[in-house]
């Protein structure tokens, strides 16, 4: 690799590195589950605002680690169902540090500050060389919203302490807990990436804690001026490729990622 793309660490670190500390693994159910017969209609009631949910934008604040690099800063991010993403990394000034653009989760990503560009590759494994975790458009949609299997629900099951979980699409589940009297939506374990939410308001969580399953990945992401079902313009979900910028491969962007210096 050339000189250019030895320089990627630091542009990708420069939009995500702050000091935070690893926090305790989230808390899980324990003992043996029994089934819940209500625990779908539980569910189905938290997500009633998932049947509509088109659009959302909203300013992530990041921090937490990716491997032994911590992490943290600002991408401001709009998402628009059926495999359309924007994501920028926020620079303290000029230029964004980087730029993911995508339809159909076909993605192209700029990185303006070094003129390399990665043209045409799946979103999931260009998410996953950024931060460590194979997500696609629709399940950053979906794990933003609240909205993980929402209208696919099964197989309720609860345990001890107030817990609940059903069966959703794509051998995932997701995990609800009795508050105050009241059910809310807590997890989801989706195999390869799990979320954990925090601060949810009407069905939609204000903090979300995404990580690996072997919890070498591990960030929160506080989501800020958020805002749902509002029009982006479709020019927002591609970008206009500068003539001087120079290719880079998945390969090589996985060779600098996720997150770690050279």
């Amino acid at each position: 690799m050339g000189g250019a793309a030895a320089r990627l660490p630091a542009l990708v670190l420069a939009a995500v590195v702050a000091a935070s500390c690893a926090a305790k693994a989230p808390v899980r159910p324990s003992g043996t589950a029994a089934p819940a017969p209500d625990a779908v209609s539980h569910f189905d009631a938290l997500t009633t605002h998932c049947a509509g949910l088109r659009t959302m934008t909203a300013e992530l604040s990041l921090s937490g680690h990716a491997g032994d690099q911590r992490v943290g800063g600002r991408v401001i991010a709009g998402l628009e169902r059926g495999g359309s993403v924007r994501l920028e990394g926020v620079a303290p000034f000029g230029a964004p540090l980087f730029i993911l653009a995508a339809r159909s989760e076909r993605a192209t990503l700029l990185l303006p500050r070094d003129h390399r560009v990665l043209d045409d590759a799946p979103v999931a494994q260009v998410v996953e060389r950024l931060t460590g975790l194979a997500l696609s458009a629709d399940d950053l949609l979906q794990a933003l919203g609240g909205c993980v299997g929402a209208g696919a629900a099964a197989n309720g099951r609860q345990w001890p302490g107030g817990w609940e979980a059903v069966e959703v699409s794509g051998q995932r589940t997701v995990l609800m807990r009795q508050q105050a009297g009241a059910w809310q939506l807590t997890a989801v374990d989706a195999g390869g990436w799990q979320a954990d939410y925090r601060l949810v308001r009407n069905g939609v969580p204000r903090e979300v804690r995404l990580r690996s399953a072997d919890g070498r990945v591990d960030f929160s992401a506080a989501v800020q001026q958020l805002e749902m079902n509002t029009s982006i313009d479709a020019a927002a979900f591609e970008i206009s490729i500068p003539p001087d910028a120079e290719p880079i491969s998945l390969d090589e962007l996985k060779s600098v990622a996720p997150l770690r210096t050279p």
